[in-house]
Parts: structure tokens; C-alpha cells; sequence
């Protein structure tokens, strides 16, 4: 009767996790793709962020936008029309008292300065870049324009206008129109991609698609599945441990040992050379793997003509030589490994021998 009972309730719980995993299944695939930014790992650092700027902020750069990014900026500063015979864009400019102004760009008719700024606090002292700009604008009488460019809203009182990454990334979108048949399509898919980094950073409210909700509103029954996993996976790799046990080690084996709890593993070293058998298990059954540890060793096992003993070359450079059901018993994969051990002890007699290189058989 308590056997009984048990198979109905392991019955249950799988028809619960099947239509759960056929829920999961059906929703839309909403995964969001990873900018070449985010990949490198440069997202946050303020001063790749300002290089990047500063490349396309120059009309006269070889992405081909023209001042797409520069005329934006200022429709948002109701600043004065940049003039675009003589044009400098500088990084890091020095200021009166030893500060750094992330962008300079100077024009015929005006001097811009841009403070980026990511994530740190806006702690710069912009009384000091406030004046120095005046000063560099004066001999020549130009317009000034200063800007802070930032993810959040900044207020100060030296003269500089806030442009949040938001309203400039809508501006950009709002104008690039234009400029599609002029420009680069590499620089145009790398500015969108910079412009997707810069959104991702903005700290928007978390927006909540369907696989959130899924998660939401089935976080106990999600639980359940990963803890049984968890246990499922716990009792394959006992299964390792177990047959590491069950296996003496070879007297020509250098070391028996299992690698991250699911692999067993023989190392060998065969006239120099390193070969290892890796056993390892998952949730689609045993597989049995001879490989090279280096390039010489991976030549050295071509010398071996497997062609006999029905065995897969994989994309890894790793001889599949056999697979097993997890039903499998242990005494029989333990036998079939030791018949595999003893085919490398034959091997390693052999090859010493071995005439020009020519290729030797494996018994079966």
C-alpha cells in the first residue's frame, strides 16, 4: 500500500513539473542581446564611454554621420548652429586649476566643453572648467557652450546645461534619419549598439515581461524543480564516486581522480606524451573519452589507428569510444574501462616499436 501511495505521488509530481516546464515552454522568447560593449566588459568605464563620444561628436570623422550626434546635443541646449570648416575635438583638456574637462570641442565660432558623467556623483569643481572655457573662448570672441552629459539629472550653478542620456539617445533616434544614406553601416550598427549600453545603464525601472512573471507568480513550484535537479545531479555524481571506488587503479596509470564530481579521470603518460580517459556522467548517460592533453600528445594519439573499434572523433579533438545508459551497471562500465586501460598499456609496447611512424591497430 505505501509503495503504492509513493508511485502515485512521484506520478504527480511529475505531470506538475511537465506542465510547468510546457508553460515555461510557450511563453515568448524575450532574451535581450548582449552589446559588444558588454561583452568587452567596458560599460562602466567613464573614460571609453567619453572616447566613443568624442569619435562620433566630430563630424569629420570617417563614420560618415556628419554632426548627427553634435546637432542633437545642441537642439537639446538650444545652443547656436556649430560652424564646421575648422573643427577640434579633444579628450581630457586641462583647466586653469588642474582639472580635467572630459570633451573640448572647439569650432569657428564657438568653444563646447561636455562633462560626461556614468555613475560618479558630480563632484567635478565646474567653477573652475566654467571659467577656463571662458577664458579659452575670449581671445578669438566665441560663443560658449557648457554641457554636463548624465545618465541622471544634474543641477549646478556654473553655467552648465544637464542633458540627460534619455533625452539625447530620443534626439539621436528622433535625427538619424537624415544621415542612414551618407554614413558607414559598420559606425551606424556599432553607434546603436553604444547607444543600447548607454540605455541598459540608465537605471530605468525595471520592466517585467512574461518569463518575469512566469517566475513571479510560480517562484515555489520553479523552487521545486531546481532543488530536485539539484538532487538528481547530487545522485549521478555519487554514482562517479562510486564507481572510482569499485576501480583499482592501473599500475601504469599516473593518477585516478575525479574532476569537478562528475568526471572520472585516468591520466596516462606514454613515452612522454600526456593521454587521459575521462568517464563523465549527465542526465543523458555515461560516456567514456580518450584525449591528448597538449598538441604533441594529440599527434601522438593519431598515430593509433582506432578505425576497428567503432569510435567517434569529435569536434574536441577527443575519441569517443563508448557510451552507456545511466541504467548501466557499474560492474559492467568498470569492466569495459579496464579492457580500454589494458588496450594502452598494449599501445604504449607497441609504439616504442613502432617503424616510420606507420600506424598500429588497438585489439579489440
Amino acid at each position: 500500500m505505501g509503495a503504492s501511495i509513493q508511485r502515485d505521488n512521484n506520478n504527480n509530481i511529475y505531470d506538475d513539473f511537465l506542465a510547468i516546464l510546457h508553460d515555461f515552454e510557450s511563453l515568448p522568447d524575450n532574451k535581450e542581446s548582449e552589446s559588444i560593449f558588454e561583452i568587452a566588459g567596458y560599460p562602466h568605464y567613464e573614460n571609453v564611454i567619453s572616447n566613443i563620444l568624442a569619435f562620433y561628436l566630430n563630424p569629420n570623422n570617417e563614420h560618415g554621420l556628419g554632426g548627427l550626434l553634435l546637432t542633437s546635443l545642441i537642439n537639446l541646449t538650444g545652443g547656436v548652429e556649430v560652424q564646421q570648416e575648422n573643427f577640434q575635438v579633444s579628450r581630457e583638456v586641462s583647466t586653469n586649476n588642474g582639472g580635467r574637462i572630459d570633451i573640448v570641442i572647439e569650432t569657428d565660432n564657438q568653444i563646447i566643453g561636455i562633462e560626461n558623467k556614468i555613475f560618479h556623483h558630480l563632484n567635478n569643481n565646474l567653477d573652475d572648467y566654467s571659467k577656463s572655457i571662458d577664458d579659452w573662448a575670449k581671445p578669438n570672441n566665441l560663443d560658449t557652450l557648457k554641457i554636463v552629459l548624465s545618465i541622471k539629472k544634474e543641477t549646478n550653478n556654473s553655467g552648465f546645461i544637464c542633458v540627460k542620456y534619455e533625452d539625447f539617445i530620443a534626439k539621436i533616434n528622433e535625427n538619424i534619419g537624415m544621415y542612414i544614406t551618407t554614413s558607414s553601416q559598420k559606425w551606424i550598427l556599432y553607434l546603436i549598439d553604444f547607444l543600447s549600453t548607454i540605455h541598459k545603464l540608465s537605471g530605468k525601472k525595471m520592466e517585467i515581461n512574461k518569463i518575469d512573471q512566469f517566475f513571479i507568480e510560480n517562484e515555489e513550484r520553479v523552487n521545486s524543480i531546481i532543488k530536485s535537479r539539484n538532487n538528481f545531479i547530487a545522485k549521478l555524481n555519487k554514482k562517479i564516486r562510486n564507481l572510482s571506488d569499485l576501480i583499482q587503479k592501473p599500475e601504469d596509470c599516473e593518477r585516478q581522480w575525479i574532476y569537478s564530481k562528475f568526471c572520472l579521470v585516468h591520466d596516462y603518460n606514454i613515452c612522454g606524451n600526456l593521454i587521459a580517459f575521462d568517464l563523465h556522467i549527465s542526465p543523458q548517460g555515461w560516456e567514456l573519452t580518450l584525449f591528448g592533453r597538449d598538441s604533441n600528445s594529440i599527434e601522438y594519439l593519431k598515430l593509433v589507428d582506432l578505425s576497428n573499434m567503432d569510435v567517434v572523433l569529435n569536434k574536441d579533438s577527443r575519441y569517443i569510444l563508448n557510451k552507456y545508459d545511466l541504467s548501466a551497471e557499474l560492474d559492467y562500465i568498470k569492466d569495459d574501462m579496464i579492457k580500454w586501460f589494458g588496450r594502452m598499456t598494449n599501445l604504449k609496447s607497441s609504439i616504442q616499436n613502432l617503424p616510420n611512424a606507420s600506424p598500429i591497430k588497438l585489439a579489440p
